[in-house]
């Protein structure tokens, strides 16, 4: 009898060791030492067992501070969490509490780290902006300058060809009056020769 009483208790404990063994984490998101290199919004808990709804976690930061976790949900052997704000770089911690299969509570905790690359500054684009600006402005006063010169460049052209046409158009009126006046000249000459011509003529 004592025998299987002892033989018993060998029992329960070797498959109470074994439910305890298999009631662990199976696996997570982020894993374990892993780095995260994007914007995290979920921390998913997988176990090798189904878990009550009683079961839960909790993230720290390095300094040991508890960092927001939302809607905490239970499905099965996954728990899930999520995060409420965009996690700063670091070194952060997950500590789960849950009840397995047999009723006991079993704790566990894993670590990762938030390496993020930092984003481009407004700043910076605000600068390649301002730059843009300052050249566009440049480049369009370079071009009002260049077509004020270019029209001041007709504008000399053209008075200079007004000049001329009006130079040829007083020549060409001088010249016209200088021929009118040696025609009358001439007139005034011939009537001269004719009367005298005529007086001579008549005394005979």
């Amino acid at each position: 009898m004592k025998k299987v009483v002892l033989l018993t208790i060998v029992c329960l404990f070797m498959f109470g060791n074994y439910v305890y063994a298999h009631t662990g984490l199976k696996s997570s998101n982020p894993e374990n030492a892993s780095t995260v290199t994007e914007e995290l919004s979920d921390i998913t808990l997988t176990f090798e067992t189904q878990i009550e709804q009683t079961s839960s976690f909790e993230l720290q930061n390095a300094n040991g501070e508890t960092v927001a976790v939302n809607n905490l949900s239970i499905e099965g052997n996954t728990m899930t969490g999520s995060i409420a704000e965009p996690l700063e770089n670091g070194d952060y911690q997950v500590v789960w509490n849950i009840i397995g299969v047999d009723g006991h509570p079993i704790e566990g905790e894993f670590s990762f780290t938030v390496d993020v690359p930092a984003k481009e500054s407004s700043n910076d684009s605000g600068q390649d902006s301002d730059q843009d600006v300052t050249e566009s402005t440049e480049t369009e006063k370079s071009n009002q300058e260049s077509t004020e010169a270019e029209t001041s460049d007709n504008s000399e052209v053209d008075g200079a060809k007004e000049q001329t046409e009006t130079k040829s158009a007083e020549e060409e009126q001088g010249g016209g009056s200088n021929s009118l006046m040696i025609g009358i000249v001439v007139a005034l000459v011939i009537v001269l020769a004719g009367s005298v011509w005529w007086m001579v003529r008549r005394k005979k």
